[in-house]
């Protein structure tokens, strides 16, 4: 019982496996910042001690390894799976793919703001990441034949890239003057909407 002399800290979900561990790491950088956040805050968040993060993770830098092979592995599982389309509509397809993964995601998209936020060789691995994803997005459509001729090969890909991530690290700003949060499905619908006609009219033939 509580005597009333401090207040009691919320409960949280006591962390059994290293993947409960690297969520809450994400949840806790994406919140407070990767570089702030220790591994006693991280800890606290797990419900677990100290020397059980280390078990899995020796150093802070493995456990933001982990996070950001994770991160790029969702990018990749979800942007790279095969459809049923037409090659015309393969652009469209891709946003879409973006959008169902912002609002399945909410806490990856976060800790992908602050980390590009924060720059340093956290940001530059997950840039490096989505850029690698955009440029073989961007081969596959030149390969049939979607882009003309003349356009910027590393614009090309760069712009839907910045697009995409410059609305993730913008969110508290633009949803300020959109109806509702930006990772609710029915808005990142309206934002995809918006950014394929952009690329399909900019980019496309």
């Amino acid at each position: 019982m509580n005597d009333g002399s401090l207040p009691r800290r919320p409960a949280h979900p006591k962390a059994t496996k290293p993947e409960q561990i690297r969520d809450a790491a994400m949840r806790c950088f994406a919140e407070h910042g990767i570089a702030t956040t220790s591994l006693r805050v991280i800890a606290e968040t797990a419900g677990v001690s100290i020397g059980i993060i280390q078990h899995y993770f020796a150093t802070k830098n493995q456990l933001i390894e982990d996070i950001d092979r994770h991160v790029l592995s969702i990018f990749v599982d979800t942007l790279n799976g095969q459809s049923e389309l037409s090659a015309a509509d393969q652009a469209a397809d891709a946003g879409s793919r973006f959008a169902e993964l912002m609002y399945k995601n909410p806490h990856v998209m976060d800790y992908i703001g602050r980390a590009l936020a924060e720059g340093g060789a956290v940001g530059e691995v997950i840039f490096d990441g989505l850029y690698a994803i955009s440029a073989q997005q961007g081969a596959g459509f030149a390969a049939q034949g979607l882009l003309p001729e003349d356009l910027d090969p590393v614009w090309a890909n760069l712009l839907p890239l910045i697009l995409r991530v410059g609305t993730i690290m913008l969110r508290p700003h633009i949803e300020r003057f959109v109806a509702g949060p930006l990772y609710d499905p029915a808005q990142t619908s309206r934002w995809d909407a918006a950014v394929t006609r952009m690329i399909r009219k900019g980019q496309m033939k």
